[in-house]
């Protein structure tokens, strides 16, 4: 059943059973019409007839019935095929009956019949016969008169017809499935286009596209959808070529001098303060790796949608106040000033708080690093249309407009120089995207070169929070 897993074939096997279907329904409905408008031809023959028989038996009604049979004898000489009838009296017994009828000996009970109707009856013994059937009163008498017609010529010719229709419907169903075939081949040949075209797109030559037929139609729009999703895997196998080179450029600086330090160290005998002080670098150079495998294991888990907490209710205002120590412990080691502009009341949103400390933390660190010595870094939180705004101001070094759209792009930094210095790998305002990106959040920079940086979060405020009115900032 290989060849039945082709769309062509099972397109031509549906095609081909639906037209022998209908086919058959057609055949069938057309010898229904055929014998019902023939019985109908027929029952009005017959009532012609009957017409006929009873002006002849109106004439002859009063003689006697020896007389009367021989007249419709007569009468019968002189219909058209002989005349198939006969005639039974008041007291439903047979007064004349044509020899056709005796010769055949068909059934010569009489008919079952109502005032003035034609009664219509079938004979099938031996010889087929339609007839019809009425009752009639001729002066003081009743009669019935019964006309047949021999089926004999009827049933030949809806033979014939069958016949015909038979032979008509194989060879119209292999001359449709012949041109059912050539349909299907040159409908799907624009599929085996895109199907070869598709195969011959590999690593090497992923900026090949397909070709885009002009026609408006399902084809039209697969070709574009697989070029849009080409576009997307070529964008996305692009960032892990660039992520994979960039990692791998800032694993191997500090693996590097991890190495030079140890081999150093081990070239010849040195004394204890030269064994701590490279001890001390590879020690450093292990801590800056692993924050980077770190921060690379989360973005990997960010990138496969793989939920690293699990959501609950988090009051942000307090848990931006539990890094108020360490943060102004970390300002005062770096010569620089830290404030906080927090609201009185719970601003409750939708996260984790480690998540979140670990965003403003990020965010805070970044501040630092390229403020200089007495300069300020000042973090506010408030509420605006619905979102809880989180805002870390610096006064440092600023960002150029050409370089604001990468500050958030893996691996990417503006200052490579002085980020080395300070042990930046350029992965910790990616991080912070990531995190903002799990809570529903968005950030956003505002910068100028030599004017400090301002960076905005906004988290949507938990629904089911019930929040007073926000009350005015203070300062610590």
């Amino acid at each position: 059943m290989n060849w039945f897993r082709t769309i062509r074939a099972r397109l031509l096997f549906w095609y081909f059973a639906s037209l022998i279907l209908l086919l058959g329904v057609l055949w069938a409905g057309s010898w229904y019409a055929t014998r019902l408008s023939m019985n109908r031809a027929i029952d009005k023959s017959l009532s012609y007839k009957i017409e006929g028989i009873i002006e002849l038996l109106s004439r002859y009604s009063t003689l006697d019935r020896p007389v009367l049979a021989r007249r419709l004898e007569e009468g019968a000489g002189i219909m058209a095929g002989g005349g198939v009838f006969r005639v039974y009296d008041s007291q439903r017994r047979l007064v004349y009956e044509s020899p056709a009828l005796s010769r055949h000996k068909v059934d010569v009970d009489p008919p079952p019949t109502a005032e003035s109707q034609v009664v219509i009856r079938n004979f099938d013994r031996g010889w087929k016969l339609r007839a019809a059937a009425k009752k009639v009163r001729l002066g003081n008498q009743d009669w019935v008169v019964e006309v047949a017609e021999p089926l004999t010529v009827y049933e030949s010719a809806l033979r014939e017809y069958e016949g015909i229709v038979l032979m008509l419907i194989p060879l119209l169903a292999i001359l449709a499935g012949l041109a059912g075939s050539y349909i299907s081949r040159k409908a799907l040949e624009p599929v085996d286009r895109i199907t070869t075209s598709a195969r011959m797109i590999t690593a090497s030559n992923l900026s090949d596209r397909l070709s885009v037929p002009s026609t408006g139609d399902e084809l039209h729009r697969l070709s574009e959808t697989l070029n849009g999703m080409l576009d997307r895997i070529e964008s996305a196998f692009n960032r892990n070529r660039q992520f994979t080179a960039d990692a791998s450029h800032e694993l191997r600086t500090p693996l590097t001098l991890i190495q030079s330090a140890a081999e150093y160290a081990l070239r010849r005998d040195r004394d204890r303060s030269e064994l701590v002080e490279a001890l001390r670098q590879i020690l450093r150079e292990a801590r800056r790796t692993v924050r980077t495998l770190n921060h690379l294991l989360a973005l990997a888990r960010s990138d496969a949608n793989v939920k690293t907490f699990e959501p609950g209710v988090v009051d942000l205002k307090a848990t931006v106040d539990e890094l108020r120590p360490n943060v102004e412990a970390l300002a005062a080691g770096k010569d620089q000033s830290i404030r906080f502009e927090l609201p009185l009341e719970r601003l409750e949103v939708l996260g984790d708080a480690d998540s979140l400390q670990r965003l403003v933390l990020i965010l805070v660190d970044n501040a630092f690093k390229y403020t200089p010595p007495e300069g300020s870094v000042s973090v506010s939180l408030g509420e605006e249309e619905g979102a809880a705004v989180l805002t870390v101001r610096d006064t440092g070094i600023g960002i150029s407009a050409e370089d604001i759209p990468h500050v958030f792009e893996r691996f990417w930094r503006a200052d490579k120089v002085r980020s080395r210095e300070f042990g930046g790998a350029g992965l910790g305002l990616s991080m912070a995207r990531s995190i903002a990106d799990q809570h529903g959040a968005t950030i956003a920079v505002n910068s100028a070169l030599g004017h400090g940086s301002t960076f905005t979060v906004r988290i949507p405020i938990h629904r089911e929070a019930m929040l007073l009115t926000p009350e005015p900032m203070h300062a610590a």
